[in-house]
């Protein structure tokens, strides 16, 4: 099963997230901080987060996953249309956008996009290593 981490401190943004993937297993944090802590102990590519939480907010959250985890993709998601929030996740490098209220299929899309992209850089780390080692 295909796993992700959601991260919102609204607990039924979480129950709905959780029905519209289903078929994943999706991990809740419910703040920046606490997400940080799961991803130490628990490793998945694909994070989903909000942009507005207290004391860490989801561009903030986004930076130190950039740093630490460089490899996992980060979904950012707003319920405001502000284009600085937009340009900032962006800029951040997250990996795409999703205005709240978000809906199911714009989710799965998102996510096939982010996996279609781990799946590339994938591919071509394993020709990179495949030169490497004939080489030696």
């Amino acid at each position: 099963m295909k796993r992700l981490l959601y991260v919102d401190d609204d607990p039924v943004a979480h129950d709905l997230m959780k029905g519209i993937l289903n078929d994943w297993d999706v991990i809740s944090a419910y703040s920046g901080l606490e997400a940080l802590e799961v991803l130490e102990k628990e490793y998945g590519l694909i994070v989903i987060t909000d942009i507005h939480m207290p004391k860490m907010s989801g561009i903030a959250l986004l930076k130190e996953i950039k740093k630490k985890f460089p490899i996992i993709q980060v979904i950012v998601l707003s319920a405001t249309e502000d284009t600085n929030n937009l340009l900032s996740a962006y800029e951040a490098g997250a990996n795409d956008f999703i205005l709240k209220p978000f809906n199911r299929e714009e989710i799965l899309i998102a996510i096939n996009n982010t996996l279609s992209k781990i799946e590339r850089w994938e591919k071509v780390m394993g020709d990179i290593c495949k030169k490497k080692t004939k080489n030696w």
